[in-house]
């Protein structure tokens, strides 16, 4: 039977909703994504110009670069905290709009094929199912109409959070050139200390000089070790005296234990075993002046390193302080720094 026109039949939302869908949902809208704050890194504390001459002036000028160092490693430190929460934020980010992507996949499929049909056929009715009863829609349009809805809404929760995803990405990025801006500073700084520290040590070079044994060394460096190995050797000569530290006759600890609180740093132990707990452990291929040196499976004798694989130390009873080749012993056990 034709069709009446005079007859008023309610246009389904669920048709206009599918067509719409078969435009929008096929891919996803530019959203404006709102601009995360800017991430700031504090400036870089100007570093003073390592150019005096004097030991004094050296020294004030390598306390402000140690302090600026100092400065930019925990600004470095807190860029990598940074970087990792934003790499993180990332991915959950990604995740969640891969997630919604996922879900939206099947419903906008099908949809979209519902859309294309219905423009091809011309026929809402046919493919929404209305019915020709002033009831409206047949419970089959509802149920689109209501999946349609459905996706929309979907497609919302997705724009947001493509939207997070890119301000995520953002946000790293800044994170990421903030944190390569401060490990080039923080590695600037570093060789503005290294520099003056080697200025230093060529200001604070002892020639050494044994004349029993006929070995020479140079004691080099200002920190606290190579102090203190400058004290030790003022010794040379000094007879060993088993449990002495000083001043004129020594055992092998006793010596360090004394010229230690030559230079402020008193009340360590005179005992090799605890000294060799003591600091920061170092290699054989890492020794300089001032790093001490110890003997034998149970730590019986130590030394203070000066240089060229040459070392001081109080050897034995009927012997005095006196500088030997570290090559002379088979039984090295180990070393360490105090500072």
């Amino acid at each position: 039977m034709a069709p009446d026109p005079h007859r008023r039949r309610r246009v389904t939302p669920a048709a206009t909703a599918a067509t719409m869908l078969l435009i929008g949902l096929g891919a996803t809208a530019p959203v404006a994504a709102h601009a995360a704050p800017p991430f700031r890194t504090a400036a870089a504390v100007a570093a003073p110009n390592p150019t005096p001459t004097t030991e004094k002036g050296l020294r004030k000028s390598l306390n402000a670069l140690n302090e600026e160092a100092e400065i930019l490693t925990e600004k470095f430190n807190k860029t990598r905290v940074d970087l990792k929460a934003a790499q993180k934020a990332q991915r959950d980010a990604a995740k969640t709009a891969q997630t919604l992507r996922s879900q939206a996949a099947p419903s906008r499929e099908q949809l979209g094929r519902m859309a294309a049909a219905n423009y091809m056929a011309g026929a809402p009715d046919a493919i929404f199912g209305a019915t020709g009863s002033p009831d409206g829609l047949s419970d089959g349009a509802y149920l689109v109409q209501n999946q349609a809805h459905a996706v929309l809404a979907l497609r919302k929760q997705i724009e947001r959070a493509e939207a997070a995803e890119r301000d995520a990405k953002a946000k790293t990025a800044r994170v990421e050139k903030a944190w390569d801006d401060a490990k080039k500073a923080r590695s600037a700084a570093k060789a503005k200390v290294a520099e003056v520290m080697k200025r230093l040590d060529k200001l604070s070079t002892t020639h050494a000089s044994d004349p029993r044994t006929g070995l020479t060394a140079t004691i080099k460096g200002s920190d606290l070790p190579a102090k203190m190995a400058r004290k030790a050797y003022g010794k040379l000569g000094s007879p060993y005296v088993w449990g002495a530290a000083g001043p004129s006759s020594f055992d092998c600890s006793g010596l360090v234990v004394w010229a230690y609180a030559q230079v402020g740093k008193s009340g360590l132990p005179h005992y090799t075993g605890d000294l060799y707990q003591l600091g920061t452990k170092v290699s054989q291929s890492q020794l300089r002046s001032g790093d001490l040196v110890y003997f034998g499976s149970n730590l019986h004798h130590m030394g203070i390193y000066l240089s060229g694989g040459k070392y001081l130390h109080a050897p034995q009873t009927g012997d005095v302080v006196k500088i030997s080749k570290l090559s002379d012993r088979s039984d090295f056990a180990g070393a360490n720094r105090i500072t």
